[in-house]
């Protein structure tokens, strides 16, 4: 299994083993955090000889016996000579001088061996008898002339002890998306996610921890048939924990300790200030605002398990009553140990509130604390629909699915309306296929409000349908809502217009901006709630009116507080795949960092959205290899296979991945894949695969295909025209022609595009017609390609393969910028292009620094402002340099200086 997270930490042992010099490093973790992993990972990667010493702990009353094991795992001869007379000078000298003159004789032998640079990493220094640890304390410090580096793991290391001197790596708890993540490759394939969260969380990204609370669970509470019981109870790894962290507290302070770990959080002001201060000095709570809690959430297991049953129910009752006022919250926890008939509804309500105020942690615990002491009644189940709405309303889409699989159908309308809306919106967030079976059957509503809730349920479930390219079932619910929209509310009425709009747009039929809601005018948009909204911009991003769109969603992330976390982040992605659809990378990257900075991690690179989003980043970025892995990582996730708008829009870009890497034969596999899912799709605009499919066709020398799906893509064209189908038509067109016709259609591709086109597709088409063309154009194609790709904002210039093209090897040319359209009938670069380094030295200094902003992708705005001059100044110092160089234009240059 590849080791979750310490990335870092490997990578600094790493670098250590290459050092030139000598040198040595103790790696701090607590009990169960890893540290004997991240060593295997080292000893994986580093090309050094790796020594490996283990310690046996029953041989830790042994003076020495630590030493004899790192002479006797040394490659050389002379080792066992050297430990006799270690062991023998031990037992003659005289008491006072015995531990210099040994860790002398013990340097000696080090020096004395003949070896290689050499690696050596010892697990739990701290667990060897002491003599040992004193003399390798000793050589760590001297290691010069011995071609050893020394790594050792440690639990802790005291301020007064040998190892205080050496430089220390703490290997820190594992952040909650990398725990979720170990804790998923851990599980059984059927555990609940959810659930998965939660020990995630309450095992504080201890690894050895997580994964033995997973296997003392039962099999129905991984799956989420039974509630967890919080806080867990203790495992070895959590004592151990505990111990370590708790040692130095006594008295006073452990008995606070001990009663605050009673409950999951609380308010301080039910608690002596100056004690929590020294808890919080301590590093053994912390104190947010008006919250204090247990730091450690496997120290107050240990603590809270610790503390004997009917102490404990005494504890509750007294924090209980101690709490009623100041904090209800809290008095529900404690009540909830106390009553005969616990208040359920109380606990999920107080569950809730955690939720809104950001408090997920206690939230959860509250909340599987009334799943296991609750009744299942009416109320109490609508309680916790409430719970389930306000996790999802934040996007922690594994614990809202969790509780929406606890619930049971309701017997009124509202509620049920309310659970299945629920219900089909984690699905959908998730990346799985929303079935919605219940709405095949007519559903009986007289009440105006049902009727309002169940149209509203139709509408949304329609927007899903048709996300998933599936029209006519999308159609077709709206068709139903027809009849309801006399009673239905201003709010369904606009979700229902607006997925209308949707569905016209994947269909490729949306009206004119200026027949959508007055012209867009921003009256009417302002007073849209923020879903309706967020359809309307993904429908014009869809349509291919990018700045529409742009606006549109702007208006959503413009709302601030006042937007619903998820709909904050739909927006944030929308963005993002708005500017990716525009061609413009650069503004699409910033979109998917902000996206990522501000999103939740607990569900990280499990939906099919976000995958594609980071696949895209790695893509632009130029790292191939780690777009291709997140997007197989996700392919093989077994609710992507549900989902098959999804996992199409997957295969299509692994499938575009591959074929500007060159790898031409799993291109086309990967596309067929992609137009094998998306062939009843008739807007060619939407998947976007039929273009490359055409291009890899062609570079295979498949031609017949290619003209067959160049075929199809005419006739979706035609049938719903949109630009940038034309711009891959005419692409697709000038790869497929035959001798009379290429040089007219190659022409034709090329002037077809404005200065508006997407720069990206632009960078393809000359891309494209360099690996087909004969030699003498490909440097010119080649050097307009690389600009483009520039110009779109790829971080390292794209260039697709070919075996005699002259453009830049990936990432080692000069950035290069975009450049006017090159028509066929413009002349190539001549032959006896000046060298580069000739053009840079007639440059003066100033004009040196505009040339490179140029490389760099920098607009003439762009450089004024970089450089601190004026607009105009940037003009007349790239006249003044296309007339000492020779240039004709911007890409004239761009290409003298590839």
């Amino acid at each position: 299994m590849a080791l979750t997270g310490r990335r870092l930490e490997v990578d600094r042992i790493a670098t250590l083993a290459v050092l030139p010099r000598e040198s040595a490093m103790v790696v701090v973790g607590d009990p169960g955090s890893g540290r004997s992993s991240v060593l295997d990972a080292v000893s994986n990667r580093v090309s050094l000889p790796v020594v490996r010493v283990g310690v046996n702990g029953s041989e830790s009353r042994w003076p020495l016996a630590g030493v004899t094991s790192l002479f006797t795992a040394l490659d050389d001869p002379r080792a066992t000579a050297h430990i006799a007379h270690l062991l023998q000078t031990g037992e003659t000298a005289v008491p006072v001088t015995a531990g210099l003159a040994a860790a002398h004789d013990f340097l000696d032998a080090v020096h004395a061996l003949t070896l290689p640079p050499t690696l050596v990493l010892i697990d739990d220094l701290d667990r060897m008898d002491v003599e040992s640890q004193e003399l390798i304390a000793f050589l760590a410090g001297r290691l010069a002339g011995t071609a050893l580096r020394v790594v050792a793991t440690v639990r802790s290391v005291p301020s007064d002890g040998p190892l205080a001197a050496l430089p220390a790596l703490r290997i820190e708890p594992l952040p909650s998306d990398e725990a979720l993540i170990l804790a998923r490759t851990m599980a059984p394939e059927e555990a609940n996610d959810g659930v998965l969260a939660v020990l995630a969380a309450e095992t504080g990204g201890n690894p050895g921890a997580l994964r033995e609370q997973l296997a003392v669970l039962s099999r129905e509470q991984l799956t989420g048939a039974e509630p967890i019981v919080l806080p867990l109870r203790p495992t070895p790894t959590t004592e151990a924990l505990a111990a370590l962290a708790i040692g130095s507290a006594a008295g006073r302070d452990l008995d606070v300790l001990a009663k605050l770990a009673l409950v999951p959080v609380a308010k301080t002001t039910a608690w002596d200030r100056d004690e929590l201060d020294d808890l919080v000095g301590a590093g053994l709570a912390t104190v947010r605002g008006q919250s204090v809690t247990v730091r450690d959430p496997l120290v107050r297991s240990a603590l809270y398990w610790r503390m004997p049953a009917r102490d404990r129910r005494a504890a509750h009752a007294a924090l209980a009553t101690a709490s009623a006022e100041s904090d209800p919250r809290a008095a529900a926890w404690h009540r909830s140990f106390v009553d005969d008939v616990p208040d359920v509804v109380a606990l999920l309500s107080a569950a809730r509130s955690y939720v809104v105020d950001g408090n997920v942690h206690a939230a959860i615990a509250l909340t599987e604390r009334a799943l296991h002491v609750g009744g299942g009644t009416e109320d109490e189940l609508v309680a916790l629909l409430g719970v389930a709405e306000a996790l999802l309303g934040n996007r922690l889409l594994g614990f809202a699915a969790r509780y929406l699989a606890a619930l049971r159908p309701f017997r009124t309308t509202a509620h049920e309306v309310r659970r299945l809306r629920l219900q089909y919106s984690a699905q959908y967030l998730s990346g799985d296929a929303v079935h919605a079976d219940e709405l095949l059957v007519s559903v009986d509503a007289t009440e105006p409000a049902d009727v309002d809730a169940v149209a509203g349920l139709m509408a949304m479930v329609a927007c899903f349908r048709a996300e998933a390219w599936e029209l006519d079932q999308a159609k077709d619910l709206l068709h139903r809502v027809e009849p309801l929209e006399a009673s239905a509310s201003p709010h369904t009425l606009e979700i229902t217009t607006t997925a209308r709009e949707l569905i016209a747009a994947i269909d490729g039929t949306l009206p004119s901006d200026t027949d959508l809601h007055d012209g867009l005018a921003t009256s009417v948009l302002l007073a849209m709630s923020d879903p309706a909204l967020l359809l309307l911009a993904h429908a014009l991003s869809i349509a291919e009116r990018y700045r529409s769109a742009r606006r549109v969603f702007a208006l959503v992330l413009a709302r601030g507080p006042q937007t619903a976390p998820v709909w904050t982040e739909a927006a944030r992605y929308l963005t993002a795949e708005n500017e990716v659809r525009s061609g413009n990378f650069r503004q699409a990257l910033r979109a998917i960092d902000v996206w990522e900075a501000g999103s939740s991690v607990v569900e990280r690179l499990r939906e099919p959205s976000r995958a594609i989003a980071i696949a895209w980043r790695h893509f632009a970025e130029g790292r191939s290899a780690d777009a291709l892995a997140v997007v197989d990582r996700c392919l093989e996730h077994r609710s992507t296979s549900r989902l098959w708008g999804a996992t199409a829009k997957l295969h299509a870009l692994r499938g575009r991945v591959l074929l500007l890497d060159g790898r031409l034969e799993e291109a086309a596999a990967a596309l067929e894949a992609a137009d094998a899912i998306g062939r009843s799709l008739r807007n060619p605009a939407v998947l976007r695969h039929l273009g490359d499919l055409v291009e890899a066709y062609a570079r295979l020398g498949r031609i017949d295909d290619a003209r067959t799906i160049t075929a199809r893509l005419a006739a979706d064209h035609h049938a719903r025209p949109g630009r940038w189908g034309a711009l891959v038509l005419a692409r697709s067109l000038a790869l497929v022609a035959d001798d009379t016709t290429r040089d007219t259609a190659r022409r034709r591709a090329l002037e077809l595009f404005q200065p508006h086109d997407s720069q990206f597709e632009r960078a393809r088409t000359f891309a494209a017609l360099a690996t087909v063309g004969n030699p003498a154009e490909r440097p010119r194609l080649g050097a307009a390609a690389a600009a483009a790709y520039e110009a779109a904002g790829m971080r390292r210039p794209l260039v697709t393969p070919a075996p005699a093209a002259a453009m830049p090897p990936f990432g080692t040319g000069p950035s290069l910028r975009s450049a006017p359209v090159l028509s066929a009938s413009m002349p190539g670069t001549p032959r006896s292009a000046p060298d580069a380094s000739a053009v840079l030295t007639s440059l003066t200094a100033e004009e040196r620094a505009v040339v490179q902003k140029v490389t760099e992708g920098y607009r003439n705005r762009e450089i004024a402002s970089s450089l601190f001059m004026s607009q105009r100044t940037v003009e007349l110092r790239l006249t003044q340099i296309y007339r000492k160089v020779g240039a004709r234009s911007r890409s004239h240059l761009v290409a003298l200086l590839t």
